[in-house]
């Protein structure tokens, strides 16, 4: 009964393998005015980007890259900012440095207007995701301890307990860690321990991967472990059962619902990204590529000059962002569309 509830669930959730329906073309995404380099966190599938521009020393800004009107430096409390995760209505979340030199969680609304998300008792505190209904996920310290906060649409917070959080999903389910533990909070604010590990990445279902020691796992949220193999590094799973990453520098793939997994390219290689269409981003070599669902690779186009290529993510509809890193050490944000 097991094995057919979850072949029902895996196929209810498949999505049509449409996305790469014609050839991706690279896009620089370059930096603020002044600035030497600049790097692409997350893409919604509208095409807003959300990533970091970075001048000289340590400066930094948050900023946005809207699909038709180009990079923009979104507010800030006059220091500097960082930008981790955008949704679907292109609220973006990160932090933003005090006058005090500490880290204020806040929110970009679409319009670019920006919310602090606070804390009380709190000295620091970053956001790390954002859901689609503006759920926030984040960490702030008190009295010298991180603590994972979920902070509401309207920026009530509640505390999670020890831990930060960095993924929270459309049902409000948080994956994060604590101390040197991999952790869960169900919607409740209920806390399981997974293991002691790293935590790499996790999904909409609140399903987790990462490493346990040498051993690349993965966390379903039904409870079950996963052994994905020994120097496995399991970076980012699917909704459907898909999980990427790399085995002995080959990028890797492998069906967690059918218990099998194959490497996709030849070493040196590696799987960043994978979407519910079966879509996985990575690279291969100095350059970024794809593969389809049946395993066909397409290495991507590269920005001219640049002497490496990195993917930081994919979205739903297939677009891919990363980073183009030139021979003089900077490097800027690129898209593939």
């Amino acid at each position: 009964m097991r094995i057919a509830l979850v072949a029902a669930v895996a196929a209810a959730l498949i999505i049509p393998a449409t996305a790469q329906a014609a050839a991706l073309a690279v896009e620089d995404l370059g930096t603020l005015p002044g600035d030497l380099r600049s790097t692409a966190a997350d893409i919604n599938d509208s095409g807003t980007i959300a990533g970091v521009s970075y001048g000289s020393g340590t400066s930094q800004h948050a900023v946005r890259w809207d699909r038709f009107d180009g990079i923009r430096k979104l507010a800030d409390l006059g220091f500097d900012s960082w930008a981790g995760a955008i949704n679907s209505n292109s609220v973006v979340v990160g932090y933003a440095v005090t006058s005090a030199g500490q880290t204020q969680a806040v929110k970009w609304n679409p319009s670019g207007a920006l919310v602090q998300l606070t804390v009380a008792g709190a000295t620091s505190s970053v956001a790390y995701d954002v859901n689609d209904s503006g759920t926030v996920s984040g960490t702030a310290t008190i009295n010298g301890v991180p603590q994972a906060v979920l902070w509401d649409s309207t920026g009530g917070a509640t505390l999670l307990g020890a831990g930060i959080g960095l993924h929270v999903t459309g049902a409000g389910w948080v994956v994060g860690t604590s101390g040197s533990d991999v952790v869960r909070w169900n919607a409740s604010g209920v806390r399981t321990v997974l293991d002691s590990g790293t935590l790499l990445g996790a999904n909409q279902l609140a399903d987790a991967t990462g490493t346990v020691g040498s051993n690349g796992v993965q966390w379903s949220r039904n409870g079950t472990k996963i052994a994905l193999g020994s120097g496995a590094r399991p970076y980012d799973l699917s909704d459907n059962g898909w999980t990427v990453g790399e085995l002995s520098s080959q990028a890797y793939r492998w069906d967690t619902f059918g218990g099998t997994g194959a490497p996709l390219a030849a070493s040196p290689s590696s799987a960043a990204e994978v979407n519910n269409s079966g879509v996985v981003a990575g690279t291969v070599g100095t350059s970024a590529a794809t593969w389809d669902m049946s395993g066909t690779q397409t290495l991507l186009p590269g920005v001219s000059g640049a002497t490496r290529h990195n993917v930081s993510g994919l979205s739903e509809v297939g677009q891919v962002i990363g980073v183009a890193n030139f021979s003089n050490g900077t490097s800027h944000a690129v898209v593939w569309r």
